[in-house]
């Protein structure tokens, strides 16, 4: 009996120092990631929202968002219905974080989530970014554009 405990105490106490170290990497290099894919956020959405150029989310884009944009004809009646919002005012900056998921059929993945606010010509709106990093370079899984203009038909007008 004593023996089944000491094994299981051992064991116990493997697992903690695995999940210690672990959150403490994730924790180190979490921070970096953080700051790595803020950056990228800061930079991509008003390259894309500033002049809603389609372009400069393809460019940006993960192959499993063109993938996605492929299967749904592109990108024309989405840009079509940002461009009533009119020309940018005002950048808020993005707000959010990383996350590192490590599962036995992707492997390590490395995602982000950030919502940015901004103002147009025609009102005010919320931008909701997911961003992967694939090998050193973080790229756009998804992008979303939510404003209340858009609620209520002909609500939205260009200026």
């Amino acid at each position: 009996m004593k023996r089944i405990l000491t094994v299981l105490c051992g064991a116990f106490l493997s697992i903690l120092i695995i999940a210690v170290a672990v959150f403490a990497f994730r924790a180190f290099k979490g921070k970096g990631l953080d700051q790595q894919s803020k950056l990228y956020a800061d930079s991509a959405i008003p390259a894309i929202i500033s002049q809603w150029d389609e372009q400069a989310l393809v460019g940006r884009a993960s192959p499993e968002l063109k993938v996605v944009l492929k299967k749904n004809g592109g990108l024309d009646n989405l840009f079509g219905r940002f461009h009533k919002l009119g020309r940018l005012k005002k950048y808020y900056g993005a707000v959010g974080e990383s996350n590192i998921s490590i599962t036995t059929q992707n492997g390590k993945v490395i995602t982000a989530l950030y919502i940015a606010k901004a103002d147009f010509q025609s009102g005010h709106a919320e931008i909701r970014i997911g961003l992967i990093k694939h090998g050193d370079n973080w790229q756009i899984l998804n992008f979303y554009v939510n404003s209340p203009g858009f609620l209520i038909p002909g609500a939205v007008k260009a200026s």
